[in-house]
């Protein structure tokens, strides 16, 4: 949890945010990163300004006068804890959710959701949020179907990263709650599990990258292209599809395929720059493995244009260039 408020943030190479606020109250979050994870978050950055798609700007509802004693207390509860002026623990959250569903059993479909979002970055919690989230997917349709669930969610906006330069910053809703629980599956390596709630999801473009996300972290490099076919760069999700195309390519050494898809993907210079970015920097290890460093340069060089204190860039780039080196000695 960050200092202040709420924010959560789930990634399985640093990559991906999932964060929350309280739309028409103010009231918003700082980040924070998963400890379990964060070794690996040099891997790739976090979105900062993460794409918004789906994003409600409605105002946060409130109680009317004769909403009941447990409605209004959900409320109460809600603008408590997105309250930046309040600091608490997963643990307290933990708490608060479970005295007031001891007092109000019918707000225990919206408590048990939102204690799920805390205890998210929490290792403490990491062996009962496998479970949880279980239970939770495995009775959605009468989770999401509950009026106060319905009512106060449509308030609340979990921007949830998919992979890097792509979010879903829909209300929280079933859908939404999907990609979550695909992001906490695969952070704990369970992608067969991951794939199964994609199937079970809505198709959308962004159901297909993140299916394309947890092929290529299996290795299953056909389904990826089978998931990436008939793309053309409409946007910065189909770019990323793209990418994910040229990896799978790449990764069976049909290393010319992999850089024509690439090239579609950069083709057009008005997507987001971490997209590009993302393209630039795998399109860099294609060139690697063909043997071409002085390309392989080139393309990390650009990302430093725009991002000239990306270490992992800036790593790379020095790696690149004493393995040059060591080239032209031998030659």
């Amino acid at each position: 949890m960050g200092p202040h408020g709420a924010h959560y943030t789930m990634s399985t190479s640093g990559r991906r945010t999932i964060s929350a606020g309280l739309t028409g109250t103010g009231l918003y979050a700082y980040q924070t990163t998963n400890p379990r994870v964060a070794a690996r978050k040099a891997a790739m950055k976090a979105s900062k300004e993460p794409q918004d798609v789906d994003q409600l700007d409605s105002p946060a509802p409130t109680p009317s006068r004769f909403a009941s004693k447990a409605e209004k207390s959900f409320y109460a509860f809600l603008i408590d804890i997105f309250d930046v002026d309040h600091t608490y623990t997963p643990h307290q959250i933990v708490e608060k959710a479970k005295a007031l569903q001891e007092q109000y059993d019918v707000l225990s479909h919206g408590l048990n959701l939102i204690a799920f979002l805390y205890i998210l970055n929490d290792d403490d919690y990491q062996d009962k949020l496998i479970e949880m989230g279980t239970n939770l997917w495995s009775i959605r349709e009468t989770i999401f179907s509950d009026p106060l669930v319905v009512t106060y969610f449509a308030g609340i906006h979990p921007n949830t990263g998919i992979c890097q330069g792509i979010t879903s910053s829909a209300i929280f809703n079933k859908q939404q709650f999907g990609f979550i629980w695909v992001e906490v599956l695969q952070a704990h390596e369970k992608y067969a599990e991951a794939l199964e709630v994609l199937h079970a999801m809505e198709p959308t473009q962004l159901v297909a990258v993140s299916m394309a996300d947890v092929e290529l972290s299996m290795k299953d490099y056909e389904a990826v292209l089978a998931t990436t076919s008939d793309i053309t760069n409409d946007d910065d999700a189909t770019l990323i599809l793209l990418v994910f195309r040229g990896i799978a390519f790449r990764e069976q050494s049909l290393y010319v395929a992999s850089l024509e898809c690439m090239k579609e993907a950069l083709a057009v210079r008005g997507r987001s720059k971490e997209a590009l970015h993302r393209a630039h920097f795998e399109r860099s290890i294609t060139y690697e493995k063909m043997g071409n460093l002085a390309q392989a340069k080139k393309d990390l060089q650009l990302i430093l244009v725009d991002d000239s204190s990306n270490e992992e860039v800036l790593v790379r780039l020095k790696t690149l260039e004493n393995d040059q080196g060591s080239q032209q000695t031998r030659s």
